[in-house]
C-alpha cells in the first residue's frame, strides 16, 4: 500500500522518537485477536471477500484473502507496506465485473502470516509457489505487485517462470544492488528511510513502531499525515466514499503483530535482491505516476532498461494511489487478463 515510512519526517517527531528511545521504550501494537475476520458492515458491501489460513512444511503459519468471481481468471496481488490480506477489497468490485480471481497473500508478521526472522524475497517466492499447489492450480498465473509488493512479484517471476502468464509492477522502486544511487535517491525525495535503516537502525525501528501505534491509536492523525504528503490525485482518490474506511482498516491490520514484519519486508526490499532484474523473463507492465510524492521516478526507468522486453506506462499527472482508482485498475488488471 503507501510507503508511509518514506515521509518526511520533522523535528517535532524525530524529537518524540528519541525520547522514547532514551525511555528504552519501543511503541509495540499488540493485537487483541489475531486474523481478525472483516467488519459486520463490510462484509455485507464485500460479499466475495473471503480469508484463509494453513501452515505450509515447515510449520509457518500463512494467511490469505481472495476476492472476485470463483475460479476464473486467477490474479496474485502483493501488498504493500504497510499492508495486509485487506487490500483485496479495494478491487473487489472490478474483479467481480472482470471475471477476476484475486488472492493477496500476507507477508511474515503482517496480519496473520507468522513472522519469519530473515525473510528474503526468494522466501515469498516459496510461499507463493506453496500457495498456487495448495490452490491446486495448473495453469500460470498473474502478478501484480504495488509499491512494496512490486519487487516480491517480479521475485515470484524471476524463480518461478513457469507459473507466471504476466506481471504488473505499479509504483515500486528497483533493485537496490543494482542501482547504486539508489538510496541517495530517496533521501534527494526526502525519503530517509533506507539510509535511516543502515546508520541508526534503533531510530529507524523507533519510528516504524510509532506509525504502527499511530495507525491504531490516532487512526484521523495517521490519515491526515498522509493526505498532506500525497499528491492532489492522491488525495482525490482518498476522499472518494469509502476509500478512508478501507485504507485505515489495511494499515491497522498490517500491524496486528507489531512492527517487525514490516521493518524486515522494507530492509529486506532496501538491500541487493537475490535475483537480477534480467532474470525476469515474464511479460512485464511497469507503471508509475508522475506526481508521486512515495517512490521516485527514477526506478521505474530504471527497471524499464533493466527487465527484458518490459513494458512502461508512465502517468504523467497521477501520484501513487491511482490503482485505487476503477480507471486504472481496468487498466492494471485489464492487461494481466488480456489473451
Amino acid at each position: 500500500m503507501v510507503n508511509i515510512f518514506f515521509l518526511r519526517i520533522n523535528s517535532a517527531f524525530r524529537l518524540l522518537v528519541f525520547m522514547m528511545l532514551f525511555l528504552g521504550c519501543y511503541i509495540e501494537v499488540v493485537a487483541d485477536e489475531l486474523c481478525a475476520p472483516l467488519p459486520d458492515e463490510l462484509s455485507l458491501r464485500y460479499g466475495s471477500y473471503e480469508q484463509f489460513q494453513a501452515r505450509n512444511q515447515q510449520g509457518r503459519q500463512i494467511s490469505w484473502s481472495r476476492v472476485g468471481a470463483s475460479n476464473q481468471r486467477i490474479v496474485f496481488y502483493a501488498h504493500g507496506n504497510p499492508g495486509s490480506r485487506f487490500e483485496a477489497l479495494f478491487f473487489h468490485d472490478y474483479a467481480l465485473s472482470a471475471g477476476i480471481t484475486l488472492y493477496v497473500l500476507e507477508r511474515p508478521g503482517f496480519g496473520c502470516s507468522d513472522y519469519k526472522a530473515e525473510y528474503s524475497l526468494s522466501d515469498y517466492a516459496e510461499d507463493t509457489k506453496w500457495l498456487y499447489q495448495r490452490l491446486g492450480l495448473n495453469q500460470p498465473v498473474s502478478l501484480m505487485g504495488w509499491s512494496s509488493g512490486g519487487p516480491p512479484s517480479l521475485a515470484v517471476a524471476s524463480y518461478y517462470p513457469a507459473l507466471v502468464r504476466r506481471v504488473v509492477v505499479a509504483s515500486s522502486y528497483s533493485n537496490f544492488g543494482e542501482m547504486p544511487s539508489a538510496k541517495a535517491l530517496m533521501k534527494q525525495y526526502h525519503r530517509p528511510g533506507p539510509l535511516l535503516s543502515d546508520k541508526t537502525p534503533r531510530l529507524f525501528h523507533g519510528l516504524i513502531s510509532m506509525v504502527g501505534w499511530a495507525s491504531h491509536k490516532l487512526p484521523n492523525v495517521y490519515f491526515k499525515v498522509t493526505e498532506q504528503e500525497v499528491s492532489l490525485s492522491d488525495r482525490t482518490i482518498l476522499e472518494q466514499p469509502g476509500v478512508k474506511a478501507l485504507f485505515l482498516l489495511n494499515q491497522e491490520e498490517a500491524f496486528a503483530q507489531g512492527a517487525h514484519g514490516a521493518i524486515q519486508d522494507l530492509t529486506t526490499q532496501w538491500q541487493p535482491w537475490p535475483f537480477g532484474l534480467r532474470d525476469v523473463s515474464s511479460q512485464v507492465l511497469l507503471v508509475q505516476g508522475g506526481e508521486d510524492k512515495l517512490v521516485p521516478k527514477e526506478f521505474v526507468f530504471h527497471m524499464a532498461q533493466a527487465i527484458p522486453g518490459a513494458q512502461l506506462e508512465f502517468l504523467s499527472s497521477e501520484g501513487h494511489l491511482y490503482p485505487l482508482s476503477k480507471e486504472y485498475q481496468k487498466v492494471l488488471l485489464g492487461w494481466l487478463i488480456e489473451d
